[in-house]
């Protein structure tokens, strides 16, 4: 299972981290100790992944000007992989705002979800209903292989851009450049160093700083983007 990784995205009709905030955040003024608490927890997030995203401009950077990371490459944005329950909270996030913003857009994005969750009904690794994951289960990388070609719901098959990129999870974030996470070297997509020779990736390799909270956390739980982003029943 794989995600797509941090495309070079367009401004046009992006609903930003900025645009999120405002859509979906009561005013400080307004705000419970709850809401003010969880509005905490959004602003330490979008931190962490400020963090995480220079490390990957860097490796973007090193990749040099063949790097194939831009709108209309989405080869990486095809079939389920996992995501945390973190990344499922940013993505429900994401796209609550568009449902106050752009309500019409949301709802296409949801019907693409449920579409996707139904066609991948058959030997879903967890429980279909909920879209939890289950962790004790052996055939996730067969599951993924074998809906390999579904898009991701949050894919503009279009434009070839992500729809909820500033929500977008950690694993799309990470994918696709040669990058090291933790003590796991994650394997670059070959598109972004085309004509290179293994021991010259090796050393454009960037260490990214993956702060607690924004790494994938497999005992949280995880799920797949298309269940979270589905019509609520």
């Amino acid at each position: 299972m794989r995600g797509g990784y941090a495309h070079i995205h367009g401004e046009a009709d992006r609903i930003t981290d900025t645009t999120i905030r405002e859509a979906v955040t009561p005013a400080a003024g307004q705000m419970t100790a709850k809401e003010a608490d969880l509005a905490a927890k959004w602003d330490d997030d979008a931190i962490r992944l400020r963090i995480l995203d220079d490390g990957l401009t860097e490796a973007r950077r090193l990749a040099g000007e063949g790097c194939a990371c831009r709108p209309g490459c989405f080869g990486c944005c095809l079939g389920p992989f996992p995501i945390t329950m973190h990344d499922a909270a940013r993505l429900r996030r994401g796209l609550a705002a568009m449902e106050e913003l752009e309500p019409a857009r949301a709802a296409r994005m949801r019907e693409r979800a449920s579409e996707a969750m139904e066609g991948m009904r058959d030997g879903f690794p967890g429980d279909w209903p909920s879209g939890a994951l289950d962790p004790a289960r052996a055939d996730g990388e067969l599951y993924a292989r074998r809906y390999e070609m579904i898009p991701c719901p949050a894919l503009q098959l279009e434009t070839g851009e992500c729809e909820l990129y500033d929500s977008r999870p950690v694993a799309c974030r990470t994918f696709g450049l040669a990058v090291r996470v933790g003590s796991v070297d994650l394997h670059p997509c070959r598109l972004n160093y085309a004509g290179l020779a293994n021991e010259e990736i090796e050393r454009r390799r960037v260490e990214l700083d993956v702060r607690p909270g924004a790494a994938a956390d497999p005992e949280a739980g995880q799920t797949v983007v298309a269940a979270v982003l589905r019509l609520e029943s």
